[in-house]
């Protein structure tokens, strides 16, 4: 095993064991009584938030693919590459998204599409989440104003990576990274075959949004309704424990946690980081602490179930549609 691999495990068990132990420090009694409030209706609405939030990527993903793909191979991939990244750092399930897509595409078309999703993610989320964090601003008139001001200054500062994808798709990132690469000797056997693949993925990253308008406006709307299922997820909580928290303070945590979901994803492990940074912003904002944790530990749970039936599909080998012409090819 390598030192980097090494470093992940124990990050990742690490970040397990502080989750159990706060877990533990709340008491599972108080656990179980918190599990038991949000009642069977209460289950069962965010079970179907959650696979209708992968259900929707899923359909992001078919739709930048088109040609060949099922839907249901789509939503099956994308189930795979989301269950992947909660548990590792550096979009690593993007990379297995791209090699399970190779099995219907060429690699450079795999690649490009995994990479086109992740552009439009990239605006489409801050975009939901800096909304949510202006209409937080109306709705709680009783939090601090300060604290308020740095929430949307911190959504506005999440725009910040598609900006440099941007730049780096315009300047044509992919050739620019196989130069270096080139200083591999598998990589450099193959000179004019890695920059000619290298130069399409460029040219179709960049032309998505101006050869196929119609298909980037259905890519972003289908991750905003995507994304909008996890600020429903969070109110249809509180209603079902009986909270008397209001949708605006749900609107609050939905904006803040989406920020924290930035510097958490370039850490080593994720399992166990977000349920605990929960607990902190709950209190920073006068909710119970301990329900934020227990609350977002739920959430995963549910989370990891949904995609988690879907992922042995991906890897189930799916008959291409007949038809080289999809919906999503417009």
């Amino acid at each position: 095993m390598t030192g980097k691999k090494i470093v992940q495990v124990l990050c990742v068990a690490a970040s397990i064991t502080v989750l159990v132990w706060l877990l533990h420090r709340i008491g599972w009694t108080t656990i179980a009584t918190a599990v038991t409030r949000v009642g069977w209706l209460g289950a069962a609405a965010l079970i179907l938030l959650a696979f209708s939030e992968t259900s929707l990527d899923g359909a992001a993903l078919w739709t930048v693919m088109g040609g060949p793909l099922r839907l249901g191979m789509a939503i099956a991939v994308n189930a795979a590459g989301s269950v992947l990244n909660l548990v590792l750092p550096w979009e690593s399930g993007e990379v297995l998204k791209g090699g399970l897509l190779h099995d219907q595409f060429a690699t450079g078309k795999a690649i490009s599409g995994t990479i086109l999703w992740n552009y439009v993610f990239k605006i489409s989320r801050p975009a939901v989440s800096l909304s949510a964090s202006l209409m937080a601003l109306l709705l709680c008139r009783d939090i601090d104003s300060t604290l308020l001001a740095l929430v949307i200054a911190a959504n506005v500062m999440a725009f910040l990576p598609y900006v440099v994808l941007r730049v780096l798709v315009r300047y044509g990132a992919a050739e620019g990274l196989l130069r270096v690469l080139q200083l591999i000797p598998v990589v450099r056997r193959h000179p004019a075959h890695w920059v000619e693949l290298a130069r399409n993925i460029d040219a179709e990253v960049k032309n998505f949004g101006r050869d196929r308008r119609a298909a980037y406006v259905r890519v972003f709307c289908l991750q905003v309704l995507a994304r909008l299922t996890g600020w429903a997820s969070l109110y249809v909580v509180f209603r079902a424990m009986g909270l008397g928290y209001t949708f605006g303070q749900a609107t609050l945590i939905y904006a803040t946690m989406n920020v924290a979901d930035y510097v958490i994803a370039a850490l080593p492990a994720r399992v166990g980081v977000s349920e605990g940074t929960a607990f902190f912003v709950f209190k920073l904002f006068g909710l119970e602490p301990a329900l934020g944790l227990i609350i977002y530990t739920m959430l995963r749970a549910r989370t990891i179930l949904a995609n988690g039936v879907m992922t042995p599909f991906a890897f189930v080998r799916w008959k291409p549609v007949k038809s080289a012409k999809a919906v999503g090819a417009s």
